[in-house]
């Protein structure tokens, strides 16, 4: 499966990537495929391994597990060979696993007839800045710690197809911010040394001793300014046996809040829009700006209505409103607001009429 949690190794190479690029969310890939570890081959384990990675593929098209209680999708469960497109077995680190790719159409028609919203493939990235107890000392999780807290990010990240990254915790870093920093949610503080982790979103987690259980506490905030009164977008908290458990629990939860906020349901209404890119310079533009905008999850269909010089403009019919569309739109680093100024260029700032148009990025 792939890994969104960056390693160390890779962390340098993609600083300097995300800088150029300004590069924020992550195209998320293998959304409809699953691996689900297995004793043996016989048909029985076969068959319930097959359901186990329809449910972990359903999850990672919605973001959240409380899809698998729709009625529809149970039924579905039942009989998952009807959307299976490929599945085989392999061997990673002496357990065998079956490996199941299902038809993307066929999970979205799905997702569509049980009435769900689905998530697609341009995801937040979020930056986690984690305070928790070790040995008897409060500590910062690395990105290279061997602890079981950062096996759940990683668990997380794969299994709900959620991009997560913790930091390289290097001496710039450590001699800038501390535990208590986090522990108190000290969200300025923390943003201050996140500046070269291109991320979305940032989140901060308090993990703290309570007599046989852990407290925990995780504030999200987007990773645009902050400062001392900056209000959490989102905030979790409760108890746990462990900390590991505090990890999984405040994950899960955040993997609710980005599925309310990013996954698009079909209103049952007729929803029409247009969607204006400005600056074409070639057809292979037009041809890739089609492509992206018919993947989308809140469009059910784009066509291309006009070209006039270097601007195209399509035609879209939204399974939500206009507005989830347009928070799509700003995740994916090809595209740029822009708006006609009298000196003919373009400005990042609202068209005069109040509809954005868009650029597409050059690769």
């Amino acid at each position: 499966m792939l890994k969104f949690l960056l390693k160390p190794s890779l962390i340098a190479f993609l600083y300097c990537l995300f800088t150029i690029n300004s590069l924020h969310a992550v195209e998320v890939s293998k959304l409809d495929e699953a691996d689900v570890p297995v004793s043996s081959r016989a048909v029985p384990e076969r068959n319930q391994a097959l359901k186990k990675a329809l449910e972990k593929v359903i999850i990672k098209n919605t973001g959240t597990a409380r899809s698998l209680e729709n009625s529809v999708i149970q039924a579905q469960l039942a009989n998952p060979d009807a959307l299976l497109s490929q599945y085989g077995y392999l061997e990673q680190n002496g357990q065998l696993l079956l490996k199941a790719n299902f038809e993307h159409r066929r999970v979205v028609a799905l997702l569509r007839q049980a009435q769900l919203p689905v998530w697609g493939t341009q995801r937040p990235l979020t930056l986690f800045w984690v305070a928790m107890p070790s040995e008897g000392d409060t500590i910062l999780l690395s990105d290279s710690s061997t602890l079981a807290e950062r096996q759940q990010f990683s668990t997380f990240s794969d299994e709900r197809g959620i991009p997560v990254l913790l930091p390289i915790l290097d001496l710039d870093e450590l001699m800038g911010i501390n535990p208590n920093d986090v522990k108190g949610m000290f969200a300025d503080i923390v943003a201050s040394v996140s500046g070269r982790y291109q991320a979305d979103f940032l989140a901060l987690v308090a993990i703290e001793p309570a007599g046989n259980q852990v407290r925990y506490r995780l504030n999200l905030y987007t990773k645009a300014t902050i400062d001392s009164l900056t209000p959490p977008l989102f905030s979790f908290n409760g108890s746990a046996e462990n900390a590991a458990q505090a990890v999984s629990a405040m994950m899960a939860a955040l993997g609710d809040y980005y599925f309310t906020k990013y996954a698009i349901a079909d209103t049952g209404t007729q929803v029409g829009a247009s969607v204006t890119f400005v600056n074409i310079e070639k057809m292979s533009q037009v041809v890739e700006i089609e492509k992206y905008l018919k993947q989308l999850s809140a469009i059910k269909s784009a066509t291309l209505t006009r070209i006039q010089g270097n601007t195209v403009t399509f035609s879209l019919d939204l399974f939500g409103s206009e507005t989830d569309f347009e928070r799509l739109l700003s995740l994916e680093p090809r595209i740029s607001v822009v708006a006609p100024a009298s000196s003919g260029e373009f400005s990042p700032v609202s068209s005069p009429l109040g509809k954005p148009v868009y650029q597409w990025r050059l690769p």
